[in-house]
Formats: C-alpha cells, structure tokens, sequence
C-alpha cells in the first residue's frame, strides 16, 4: 500500500467530527499570506532579486506618491499559483532627503503589517551611510521584536576581480569568493549589531545562493508560514535539496500538531504520525489534497 493511501486510510477511519477538525485546523494553520517587504536603495537590483526569488514578475512601485497609499494596498499579491504570497518594492532611499523622509514615514507602518524583512544591497558599493540610517533609526525596533530580517548582498559577481567569476558553475573565483567573504563582514560591521549570519551573498542575474538566503529569511518562522513562504519560491529554488528538506519537516511539523489536537486515541495519533513522518514524496501529493479542502 502506498504511503498516501496508507493515509487516506487512516482518515478515512477518522469519526466524523475528528475529520472535520483535522481540515478546519489545516485551513487555519496554512490559510496565511506571507508579507515579504524588500528594501534597498535605488539600483541595487530588488526587482531582479524578488522575480528571482518568486518566479514571477513583480511589479515595482517608482513614484514618490506610493508613500501616500495605505501599507495593506502596497503590498502587492503576485499572479500564478500562490496562494497569496505578498512582496513590496517600494522606491530605493538616497535619492533626496525629502523623498527619505516620505518613504522612512512609510516603511516603519509597513514594517507593521511585514512578516519579514529583505535587505538589498549592492555588491560593489562602496558605501552604505543610508542604509546603515535607515537600519539603526527604522529596522531595529521591527527586529527587535524577533521578525526575520536579512540583507543580501546583490550582484557579488561584479566584485573585484569579477573576470573571475565562473560562468560554467556560476561561482566565485578563490580570490574573488575571499573578496565576497571580506565584504560580507564590512556591511555587518557597518550596521552595528548585525551578525554575519544575517548577510547573505547571493546574484539574482546569476541565480547564485538564492537557496541559501531563502534558508535563511524563513530560519525564525514559525512552522506554518515557513512551508507557505518556501511553497512560493521559485520552482527552481524549491528543487534544491537542503530547501526541499525545509519545506518538507515543516509541512510534516504542522500537520502533527494539527494531529495531536484531534479527539481521537492516541494509538490513533501515532499510526498518522508514523505514517506522515516516514515519507519522502508525501509532501506534494498531500498538499494538493489538503488544498482542494480550503
């Protein structure tokens, strides 16, 4: 018997009230739209990054007049798919101070409703004194609160010496990948507080690392809203091994936890679990089936 009927076995033996909790508390658990804010001043590469990231076009806002909408229309839902993944590309900070004043006034009320934060930066520059501004006067609150933040270090293949850059495993060169690595500590450094960690190197034209950061952006999450945010991704970067194990023990994590809540035995409970836990290409099937439910 193959381990989804294994399952559906299982459910189907379920009393009927048991069956109607275990797919009301499924729909509650993955019935969630991520907000994923990404900021950064103006070309350091978000769009590039976010099309890169969610596989699909993202539409950014330019205009100093987005800075009057309400944060909850910023936000913008991509088409395909998704069952409601939310990303921002808000106009870059730099440009002038009037402008900086508008947009500070609309990133701390957005950073009220995001449930993470993407900071892009440039690879090659040379300065980042608003950035770091922004960072210390607007972020640090929004961290402080133990929301996921993380900076990524956009086009690194443009670091010195760039004729380095492997174009057939789409890599660093040695010299380069310790110039990358120098880098990554010098925009800590310059943030303050911010370990290395959170610094990600990554090359959306390249599609370098992006695994990596996703890893990363979804480490703090909450089992629910990490498999829903990975679920996003790019199809791409959800065939990398290490990010298909994350979406997989987090789906399996919310669907115990749905488990252990139902009015049933708990040898019952067990026989699921077992079964849930023990499968490899569980995931995709049953989150077809869970989703035909919602």
């Amino acid at each position: 018997m193959s381990k989804n009927k294994e399952f559906n076995v299982w459910f189907d033996h379920l009393p009927d009230d048991a069956k109607n909790k275990f797919k009301s508390s499924l729909n509650k658990a993955f019935n969630y739209e991520p907000k994923v804010a990404i900021f950064g001043k103006t070309g350091v590469g978000k769009s590039s990054l976010t099309n890169a990231l969610f596989g699909k076009d993202a539409c950014p806002v330019h205009d100093v007049e987005a800075c009057t909408r309400d944060p909850k229309e910023v936000f913008m839902k991509l088409n395909g798919d998704s069952k409601g993944i939310k990303l921002l590309d808000v106009p870059g900070i730099g440009e002038n101070n009037a402008r900086d004043k508008e947009y500070f006034r609309l990133y701390s009320e957005i950073l009220k409703e995001a449930d993470m934060v993407l900071w892009v930066l440039k690879g090659d520059d040379r300065t980042f004194s608003s950035d770091e501004d922004f960072y210390k006067t607007c972020m640090k609150p929004y961290i402080e609160r133990g929301k996921p933040f993380v900076v990524a270090v956009n086009q690194v293949d443009k670091i010195e010496p760039f004729r380095e850059w492997n174009l057939n495993e789409c890599k660093p060169g040695p010299t380069q990948e310790g110039n990358i690595a120098k880098k990554l500590i010098y925009v800590a450094k310059q943030f303050g507080d911010l370990p290395v960690s959170k610094v990600i190197d990554v090359s959306a034209n390249e599609r370098y690392n992006l695994n990596n950061l996703i890893l990363k952006l979804v480490e703090d999450l909450p089992a629910n809203k990490k498999f829903i945010t990975i679920d996003n991704m790019d199809k791409i970067i959800q065939e990398n091994e290490e990010v298909k194990k994350e979406k997989s023990n987090a789906f399996i994590t919310v669907v115990n936890e749905v488990i252990d809540t139902l009015p049933i035995p708990d040898v019952a409970k067990n026989v699921a679990k077992k079964v849930v836990e023990k499968v490899s290409d569980f995931v995709s099937s049953a989150w077809d089936t869970f989703k035909s439910w919602f």
